[in-house]
């Protein structure tokens, strides 16, 4: 397959190509008018590219079903809500991307040719989406400040009773010794990223630690042979009983219920909390603040806590990544090997180091072909260059140790593709990659409101948690129609071959 066209060519036949994805570096804008990759692919591939921003987040959901609703989607796009996916596929909005796939041999090699992953996006027999395989899952951990342990003679917990000692005493007994009552002994929200990992139904991905220790992480037990909702396991009660004593014994921050990720993140660089959950990736990011707070400050990762029973799991994870659609119209109009060029370009070579890495001797140098990030050239400006870097990225050795290299800062020394790895290994991670494949309800947002409502007033104390209290909470299930979407969720694990 050829994957640069004749200069001349490629000029005289032009493909407008329209691609939209999510901000890969939020702190910086989209790239310049002038951009290299633009004259690249325009004289190597004989592409016009045309790259679009989508904002983060819900808005960014918004932004494509209106796009779907007035019959204007991009010709390739991301898309973060399987629930959008499948209501496009249902309306005949995305193309079937299966005579993509030998038009990209390299790619789809190492990107799409697991047959399972691409039940994920399979309809009659028809792959609709571009499932690229996970990266970065399980990169999440609790973190503990050490130099908190050391001072206070206490150490590291390792069961759920012993991370409520350790918060008490971080909270009651000024470690960072500033004569105030303004440290917490442990920092968390209540949010929902899917970045490798699966939230699950409640109170999202920073408290299913709690969930794992009571052996009810993630949304389903996968039991074949009384399959449920975890939250109908008296366990899945009992791990929300321990978040509701955290709270009560005011060790956890108390805006827990309100605030921001970004929040939290200002909180711990700020050194107000003890212990704290958060992905390798955030650390990196916030650990030259962190430490210019706190001078003298060491973090230490923390295994999960185990519950009474000796269980532990830090939450549940998806082999599945980002995940690429091609719209309808785009194929129909012949767009299609223009897709394909564009994607194998940006899989290898120099269209992987430009997507990914920037401008070279600028934005990165390669010392011992380990890409290397010039931190000098602040991310506001050099994220402009890498904002479709996710099309690029493979997650090969190399290029994580390029993005997580070793950090010495604050008289400490991180190797952050070391801690990547120990995050990953000592997490007890439970893969729950055939959630994906379960449909989103009609009424799903309501079914997600509703438990998520219920478990945070009863982990704020604002309703007690008794036998009828609980009993009512699950009682309530059947007006949100949730029976019926068990119902089919068994069906379809069963079905695709996640519940055996």
């Amino acid at each position: 397959m050829l994957l640069a066209a004749p200069g001349a060519l490629a000029q005289a036949n032009l493909t407008d190509l329209s691609v939209a994805l999510y901000a890969a570096n939020p702190e910086a804008p989209a790239p310049p008018a002038n951009w290299e990759v633009y004259r690249l692919v325009r004289e190597k591939l004989g592409i016009n590219l045309r790259f679009t921003m989508l904002p983060t987040g819900a808005d960014g959901d918004n932004r494509l079903g209106a796009l779907a609703a007035a019959n204007d989607l991009p010709d390739l796009f991301e898309v973060r809500s399987l629930a959008l996916f499948d209501r496009l596929v249902q309306q005949g909005q995305l193309a079937p991307v299966n005579s993509l796939l030998p038009q990209m041999p390299k790619r789809t090699a190492e990107r799409y040719s697991d047959a399972r992953r691409n039940l994920l996006v399979t309809t009659n027999g028809q792959i609709y989406g571009l499932q690229e395989p996970v990266t970065l899952s399980r990169q999440y951990a609790i973190w503990v400040r050490k130099d908190w342990l050391d001072k206070l003679g206490l150490k590291a917990p390792t069961t759920l009773e012993e991370f409520f000692e350790v918060a008490r005493a971080f909270t009651e007994r000024d470690p960072d010794g500033n004569g105030r009552n303004d440290t917490f002994g442990f920092g968390g929200v209540i949010d929902f990223d899917t970045a490798g990992i699966l939230p699950g139904l409640g109170l999202g991905n920073h408290f299913q630690w709690v969930y794992g220790a009571y052996g009810v992480a993630g949304t389903w037990n996968y039991n074949p042979k009384a399959f449920a909702a975890n939250l109908r396991d008296p366990n899945f009660r009992r791990a929300t009983e321990y978040i509701r004593r955290l709270v009560e014994a005011k060790v956890i921050d108390p805006d827990w219920a309100t605030m921001r990720r970004a929040d939290l993140r200002t909180r711990w660089q700020q050194g107000r909390y003890g212990m704290f959950f958060e992905s390798v990736g955030g650390l990196q990011a916030g650990l030259q603040n962190f430490h210019a707070n706190n001078p003298g400050a060491e973090l230490l990762m923390l295994p999960p806590p185990k519950g009474p029973e000796g269980k532990s799991a830090m939450g549940t994870y998806s082999s599945a990544g980002w995940l690429y659609a091609v719209s309808k119209r785009a194929m129909d109009a012949g767009k299609g090997p223009a897709i394909a060029r564009f994607l194998e370009w940006a899989h290898s070579g120099e269209g992987y180091f430009l997507l990914g890495w920037g401008r070279y001797k600028t934005d990165y140098t390669l010392p011992n072909n380990v890409p290397t990030i010039n931190t000098q050239i602040p991310i506001s400006v050099r994220g402009s260059y890498t904002q479709m870097r996710w099309l690029a990225f493979n997650g090969n050795p190399l290029e994580m140790r390029g993005r997580y290299p070793e950090i010495n800062v604050g008289g400490r020394k991180y190797v952050m593709h070391q801690l990547m790895a120990q995050a990953q290994r000592q997490g007890n991670w439970i893969d729950r990659t055939g959630d994906l494949v379960v449909k989103a309800a009609a009424n799903q947002a309501d079914i997600e409101r509703y438990v998520s409502e219920n478990l945070v007033q009863f982990a704020l104390g604002q309703r007690p948690i008794s036998d009828a209290s609980w009993g009512q909470f699950l009682s309530g299930l059947r007006n949100v129609r949730f029976e019926q979407y068990e119902e089919a969720a068994a069906k379809t694990l069963r079905e695709s071959g996640y519940l055996k």
